[in-house]
């Protein structure tokens, strides 16, 4: 497999969702024009910032899933090698101690599944033993408080004004939950269906907006962006390409597997589908998706939109061989992605004189460093 459709791939991951069908939302994500010929993607991006992490070695994600913020820290979590999550002093960049134990002991984790940022308390998805396990930064240093059993088997969660919403696994007849804050059930949504055996890495997103907080949720092939934070689906964006709403997929009864699913995505062949939202910020996104088995990427913002070919972009941002920065979130208006020191590709004609190379030359012995972008304004 060529390393471009491993970057492709490694940044989905199995599970099943759905979505319901509302009717009217808050905005529209438009695909742009697709813009020909080879592009640099430092052409494309402002106000680059690459800083080092620092501290215990053993303290520092080497992979990334997810980036999440509050006023103190900065948490990264590594759902697939690792399998781990690792905090930062949000100022500094210094890595925190988790106290977090794995295993398969009353009090420790087996595997992390996904985590939430909520002010100074971090939840912890241990998808296997069904349970959230909070982390409490009040103090200055995480204690661990007690764990929340959920009633039903969860493969990612948010955390919502009422408890939480998450995606289902383990077979269950309803993609779409929400719980109390003790992990009982109060509503299941969507059913499941080969429509949805397929979902992005982080299929909820946290956007600030003014003062609200809201949660936000996309699967790989409804082209809706449904919000969640109000403890029921609502649809918050709709997505358009070439001048009409992307249908929702019609025939989905297919069996459940590898040759069902190969066959559901033959009848999408034609239009937009395999959406994978890598970053969500008010008025700017960057969308992967498929058309006609080819993969494009949309970065938009409020003034203009790009979409091209993942062949045609050149990565003079983190030159790790990948056709574009791996983003795991954002900041404000800032995307971000992780960047180790051993995947950099230096023989890449384009590394002299970059930001990346400067960054180098600053911190040579740094392992990881922290990419920070807005979209340009044309």
């Amino acid at each position: 497999m060529s390393k471009k459709l491993l970057f492709l791939y490694l940044i989905l991951f199995i599970s099943f969702c759905s979505c319901d069908n509302p009717e009217k939302g808050e905005m529209d994500i438009i695909i742009p024009p697709e813009s020909l010929g080879k592009t640099g993607l430092s052409s494309l991006v402002d106000n680059i910032q690459i800083s080092p992490l620092r501290g215990d070695p053993n303290l520092l994600p080497l992979e990334a899933d997810r980036v999440d913020f509050s006023k103190q820290l900065m948490v990264i979590g590594d759902f697939t090698f690792s399998q781990n999550v690792y905090a930062f002093e949000n100022t500094s960049g210094k890595a925190i101690n988790i106290p977090l134990k794995k295993g398969d002991g009353p009090n420790e984790i087996h595997a992390i599944n996904d985590f939430w940022l909520d002010s100074t308390i971090l939840y912890v998805l241990d998808g296997v033993k069904r349970n959230i396990v909070p982390f409490d930064y009040s103090t200055g240093s995480f204690k661990q408080l007690e764990k929340i059993k959920l009633e039903l088997p969860l493969r990612r969660f948010a955390k919502t004004k009422s408890g939480f919403v998450g995606l289902t696994g383990g077979g269950q007849d309803s993609a779409l939950v929400f719980l109390d804050q003790f992990g009982n059930l109060i509503s299941s949504h969507l059913p499941n269906s080969i429509e949805f055996l397929l979902v992005p890495t982080n299929p909820f997103h946290k956007m600030m907006k003014g003062n609200e907080t809201l949660v936000l949720f996309h699967s790989s092939f409804n082209p809706e962006i449904i919000r969640v934070d109000n403890g029921k689906p609502e649809l918050y964006s709709t997505i358009s390409y070439e001048g009409k709403k992307v249908k929702k997929p019609q025939n989905i009864n297919f069996k459940k597997n590898q040759d069902g699913f190969n066959q559901f995505r033959e009848t999408l062949i034609n239009q937009p589908s395999l959406f994978n939202l890598m970053g969500f910020a008010p008025e700017q996104f960057i969308l992967l998706f498929f058309i006609q088995d080819s993969a494009r990427l949309v970065l938009s913002n409020s003034v203009k939109g790009n979409t091209f070919r993942i062949e045609n972009l050149i990565n003079d941002l983190s030159f790790d061989q990948q056709p574009f920065p791996k983003i795991i979130g954002t900041n404000g208006p800032r995307f971000l992605a992780l960047i180790a020191s051993d995947q950099i590709n230096k023989e890449d004609l384009n590394f002299p004189g970059s930001e990346l190379e400067k960054a180098l030359k600053a911190y040579p012995d740094t392992p990881v460093f922290l990419l920070e972008f807005e979209l340009k304004t044309f």
